[in-house]
């Protein structure tokens, strides 16, 4: 299976966290299981329409100052994953026996080269006959994938056949693999005034130290770490502005300089459920002098729908590389279960890439 690097860039993580916990393991930090429960279900297809309206509000403005003033840590655990898509294949399917409880089926599938292992996640789709006595409708979904070898598996189908026999079935395959897995920390310290004063781009800059901390198994290399400095302006540099404390720019310990195009915006009035809205570009150079632009990245945010116990803030930065061809886009996604929360925090963050296995990482 092949391997690729974890590697959050420098923008990465930008509202990162008010609260959040220690990981607690391979699930999710520590008290955060019953709130991505419900991130799950509010972002559900068959939630939509069922979610009420929400009536609470944010101050993103006040949200983001916390963070600049105060600093903050932030430990998650980390899963990697690649998907690989097969169209229209026939693949040789027997099927084996039942489950214990007599209600589905277990099915050996063969497909030659499948890079599977168990534990893995295949979608079949596409399938319009049924298969000996199963009906077909049973065969379009996901299914957890259990190893035999490099050419073979099983998967077990929710329909309890009598058959014993092997046919054809013909689908659209889409592999999850996962890929590898660790424990990433980020630690941001509160953004300081310095002696001497500190100027970026012009203005005068309060400065944070900004470290990711990685330590990963199957990926390559297994552990990594960076460095940034951020730079918050002192006054805001759009006339009339109200938000405190903007960002203006970063740079990377032995790596790009980054500067804000025009002006980093969030709304100082509260922000209510389904509100979306533009928070700035980040445009990034291989050195402070910006002679040559390396990338670009877009920021914007959605308070995403309310439900009974959790509203959730959703920050979506799409990346660029030098001749604007999209890279990836990472979406953090901050939530709030009233019962237990007295501030919004980091839950998870999700970084999918434009790459041909379309690899993804999931911190939470």
């Amino acid at each position: 299976m092949s391997k690729f690097t974890v590697i959050l860039m420098a923008f990465t993580l930008l509202l990162s966290a008010c609260g959040g916990g220690a990981s607690s393991g391979k699930t999710a930090a520590a008290g955060n299981g019953t709130i991505l429960d419900a991130l799950d279900v509010s972002t559900s297809d068959a939630a939509q329409t069922k979610l009420p309206t929400g009536a609470d509000s944010i101050s993103m403005a006040s949200f983001w100052e916390k963070q600049v003033l105060n600093g903050f840590t932030k430990t998650g655990y980390l899963k990697g994953y690649a998907y690989q898509d097969y169209k229209n294949l026939t693949l040789l399917t027997t099927i084996t026996g039942n489950s214990k409880d007599g209600k589905s089926s277990n099915l050996l599938v063969i497909h030659p080269d499948h890079q599977a292992q168990s534990g893995d996640m295949v979608t079949l789709s596409g399938v319009s006959k049924d298969f000996l006595d199963m009906p077909f409708p049973y065969f379009n979904g996901t299914f957890l994938i259990t190893g035999r070898d490099s050419n073979s598996y099983y998967i077990t189908v929710p329909f309890a056949s009598t058959k014993r026999e092997s046919a054809p079935l013909i689908a659209n395959l889409s592999y999850k693999y996962k890929e590898c897995e660790g424990v990433q920390t980020v630690v941001q310290t509160p953004a300081l005034a310095t002696d001497p004063v500190t100027y970026f781009d012009g203005y005068v800059a309060r400065v944070s130290k900004y470290t990711v901390d990685s330590s990963v198994n199957g990926c390559s290399p297994p552990s990594s770490s960076f460095t940034t400095y951020k730079y918050f302006a002192v006054t805001n540099p759009k006339p009339g502005a109200a938000l405190n404390y903007p960002l203006m720019g970063q740079s990377v310990e032995g790596g790009d300089f980054a500067s804000l195009d025009k002006t980093f915006d969030l709304p100082t009035s509260t922000v209510q459920s389904g509100q979306t809205g533009t928070i700035g570009t980040m445009k990034f150079y291989k050195k402070a002098n910006k002679a040559f632009l390396t990338g670009t990245a877009k920021l914007s945010y959605e308070i995403l729908k309310y439900t009974t116990n959790a509203v959730f803030i959703a920050i979506v930065t799409y990346s660029y590389n030098d001749n604007y061809n999209l890279m990836s886009t990472m979406t953090e996604v901050y939530g709030r279960d009233p019962s237990v929360d007295k501030d919004y925090k980091l839950i998870r963050t999700t970084v999918k890439y434009n790459n041909p296995r379309r690899n993804e990482v999931i911190i939470e």
